[in-house]
């Protein structure tokens, strides 16, 4: 029969697919809730700027990555306030699907809220 050569192309094919893909994993919103409202936030990957606040959305969009992101939010008359922010660990059927195939990338927290610290003293450094 032809269909057996055939099926085994088509796997051939959809697996090297899910390899070229597991580079591109996509990037991923994160609602912030922030005191004080008007602080600006900053996300960093690997010591690289990946991501900036959007303050009309109360959001910041990260590239997703198997490791921590650092968000680091500042604001006039605050201490700055840097949090890791690590994806949850994907389940057991997605480790073994990897090789297969792509598999969607374990998520970062969809809302983060961060309060932030007054500075001690006018003029005092971050």
């Amino acid at each position: 029969m032809k269909i057996f050569p055939l099926l085994g192309i088509a796997v051939a094919a959809a697996a090297l697919c899910g390899c070229t893909n597991m580079g591109q994993m996509g990037s991923q919103e994160i609602q912030l809730a922030v005191t004080p409202m008007n602080a600006a936030c900053t996300a960093f990957q690997h010591d690289t700027m990946v991501g900036r606040s959007d303050p009309g959305r109360q959001s910041i969009t990260v590239p997703r990555s198997p490791g921590a992101t650092d968000i680091v939010c500042y604001a006039d008359g605050y201490k700055d306030k840097r949090i890791a922010v690590v994806p949850d660990s994907p389940g057991t059927l997605a480790a073994l699907l990897t090789d297969v195939g792509p598999v969607e990338m374990a998520a970062y927290p969809a809302r983060l809220q961060i309060v932030m610290e007054p500075a001690d003293r006018q003029g005092q450094p971050r």
